[in-house]
């Protein structure tokens, strides 16, 4: 009954508060032609949020160059980390401050661009920044805020939401508003195609999952639904050619607008349990980004597999070319099965050593809360399946059978 309440009330604030998608440039030198927008829009003194492999591989200087160029001054944030923390947002906001920023231009992958978000809110807020953790919290405009993607992931580029670690406990809090949505972000090939292998496929899975858990929530539409399937077509076919032609522009790029458009999708129709069973492993464990979505995304569909066996069917026929096929109870399998060889293509392991049992109580009990208040998933786990879900991780095997 939760997930239909979950579901009811996330249609009605996507009624009066649907989100546009933000203005995109793509390919090569996709990221000046940004900054240039930036610039024609009047801000002439940006804060520039990236973290400090980018900025130390000379992956900037010709942005930072033609900022140059055209009189701005930049002032640098490089403080970025994976899962970042409220210390972090505090620190940007200080530079925010100091250097007198009229925008805020996020270069990175999703830990950067929703740490970036947070910054361009409580910079302008008169709220302390954990005021603005929730639902609709942002009370003043956000400073310009611009995006470029170097990983093909979170679709944070697109989403209303960012997560930011409380720098003491380490749980996860969700800043959620439509004022997160950048004015426009950009995929520039010549960035994307520097992410190595195994963020490739991490990443990559994790957009894939957004675009499952999108397209067989209680919340979609026929908009989110759309997006979701296409996002799943795009990442299926060319999230290989990605991993093992990293210099494939085409595919890095594919790859790239698929994770936007799960993006788009599931922040107007929410997400499911493999989230909600990730942040906890990421707050207790922190592992590499996307990596504990990818290992999950297999499990958890064996858990809604009858539940989702029209949704997953309905995939499948999509991915075979024939669509017009009558549904066929064995098509989910063909289904789950694809994505379990789609992740041994691109080497995602079976298991994380980390998991703990002596964690895996806590674990289910915060993963349970956090799906019961944030998602309208299509079938309720319990902690018991939770707990099987989470031997399966630590042990190997992703034949999880679920009652």
């Amino acid at each position: 009954m939760i997930s239909v309440a979950m579901a009811v009330a996330l249609r009605a604030m996507n009624r009066f508060f649907k989100p546009e998608k933000p203005l995109t440039f793509s390919g090569k030198g996709a990221m000046i032609k940004l900054a240039d927008l930036m610039v024609q829009r009047g801000s002439q003194r940006h804060l520039l949020v990236t973290d400090s492999f980018l900025l130390q591989n000379g992956m900037l200087d010709g942005v930072l160059d033609f900022l140059k160029s055209e009189g701005c001054d930049v002032t640098i944030y490089d403080g970025i980390i994976p899962n970042p923390t409220f210390a972090v947002v505090e620190e940007g906001v200080a530079a925010i401050h100091k250097g007198d920023c009229d925008s805020v231009f996020a270069v990175g992958g999703g830990s950067a661009i929703d740490a970036a978000k947070v910054m361009a809110a409580a910079s302008t807020s008169k709220k302390p920044l954990n005021k603005l953790a929730g639902l609709m919290k942002v009370d003043q405009p956000l400073l310009p805020f611009y995006v470029v993607a170097t990983t093909s992931g979170t679709g944070s580029e697109v989403t209303t939401a960012a997560v930011i670690s409380d720098t003491e406990t380490h749980k996860k809090k969700f800043f959620v508003d439509p004022k997160y949505v950048p004015i426009a972000a950009a995929f520039d090939t010549d960035l994307l195609v520097s992410l190595p292998g195994p963020m490739t496929a991490a990443t990559g899975m994790d957009a894939l999952t957004h675009a499952i858990e999108s397209f067989t929530s209680l919340a979609r539409t026929q908009d989110t639904e759309r997006d979701a399937a296409t996002a799943v077509r795009l990442i299926v076919k060319y999230l290989p050619d990605a991993y093992y032609n990293p210099s494939d522009e085409h595919a890095r790029e594919m790859v790239a607008f698929g994770s936007f458009l799960a993006g788009n999708a599931f922040t107007r129709s929410s997400l499911g349990y493999v989230h909600a069973i990730s942040h906890q492993i990421s707050a207790h464990y922190n592992p590499p980004p996307g990596l504990a979505n990818a290992i999950l995304l297999p499990r958890v569909l064996r858990f809604n597999e009858r539940a989702c066996a029209m949704r997953f069917a309905k995939l499948e026929r999509m991915l075979q070319g024939n669509e017009a096929l009558p549904y066929a109870p064995g098509q989910a399998k063909q289904f789950i099965k694809r994505i379990d060889a789609l992740a041994d293509a691109v080497y995602i392991p079976v298991n994380l050593d980390d998991v703990q049992q002596r964690d895996f109580s806590a674990i289910a009990k915060e993963a349970l809360a956090e799906a019961r208040s944030s998602y309208a998933v299509p079938k309720t786990m319990r902690k018991g399946d939770v707990t099987k879900l989470l031997q399966s991780v630590s042990t190997g095997s992703r034949a999880v059978s679920f009652a």
